[in-house]
């Protein structure tokens, strides 16, 4: 099957080109990161989903150039919801870490909150 080539254009919000490079920036951190195993896993299930979410609120396409847009911005709004989860677990991680008299009081709201969700 045969294709010409044609260019299309759309107008995307002044700051897509930079929330996309972040979007590239971030899938590919994680890529080469020490993200392994498990976790990786858990990083593109949350992105994934995050894209089929968004991808459900889309109606018929009116033309190539708002495909192309909104299959753009579905992949950034996928990768900065990625980054912002990255962002919110290194945060607890460190929070969780710190060593203070707060951290018994801590780990039992957390075991009190496990037993509740158990129940």
């Amino acid at each position: 099957m045969s294709t010409s080539e044609k260019t299309y254009t759309f107008r995307g919000s002044a700051d897509l080109v930079p929330r996309a490079r972040d979007a590239f920036s971030t899938l590919s951190h994680l890529l080469e990161g020490d993200a392994g195993g498990r976790e990786l896993e858990e990083a593109m299930s949350a992105f994934w989903l995050t894209v089929l979410r968004r991808a459900g609120e889309f109606e018929q396409p009116e033309n190539q150039s708002a495909l192309l847009r909104s299959t753009i911005e579905l992949f950034i709004e996928g990768a900065e919801k990625l980054a912002e989860n990255s962002r919110v677990l290194r945060e607890y991680e460190k929070w969780a870490a710190e060593d203070d008299e707060a951290r018994a009081v801590r780990a039992g709201a957390l075991k009190a909150a496990a037993t509740r969700w158990d129940e």
